[in-house]
């Protein structure tokens, strides 16, 4: 299993994807924070087929202000294996997000960012 430890300082709209590849492309998995006005949280996979460029919610979770704010640090993990992909909080050993894919993809390269206007920073504390 490998897994991820870290922390963000955003407003909203966090955005990590997991993938086979150093760019961001199609077949990729997302986990989506503090989306939707700092409301909602996901984990998607985007197929190499999709051509849209919106991909579907595997998991879709109600996190009412799940991020503090600019400035105050959130402190997360996510732990990925052959098939499941789980994010909780620091602390807790339990997820509040859990997606499980029949056809994993191999995770090599991890990139983050945030988006709609927020500014994000992050540490990362370990990468096992």
């Amino acid at each position: 299993m490998t897994s991820l430890d870290f922390e963000v300082s955003a407003n909203h709209d966090v955005y990590m994807g997991l993938s086979s590849v150093n760019r961001r492309e199609p077949d990729i998995y997302e986990i989506l924070i503090g989306c939707w006005g700092n409301n909602q949280s996901f984990i998607r996979q985007c197929p190499e087929s999709n051509v849209s460029g919106y991909c579907e919610p595997t998991v879709r979770e109600i996190t009412p202000n799940i991020l503090s704010g600019y400035g105050i640090y959130d402190r997360f993990w996510v732990t990925f294996d052959n098939s499941t992909i789980a994010v909780g909080r620091h602390g807790t050993s339990t997820p509040f997000m859990e997606a499980t894919y029949p056809a994993p993809l191999d995770i090599n390269y991890v990139g983050v960012f945030t988006a709609y206007g927020s500014d994000g920073y992050w540490k990362f504390h370990s990468f096992c």
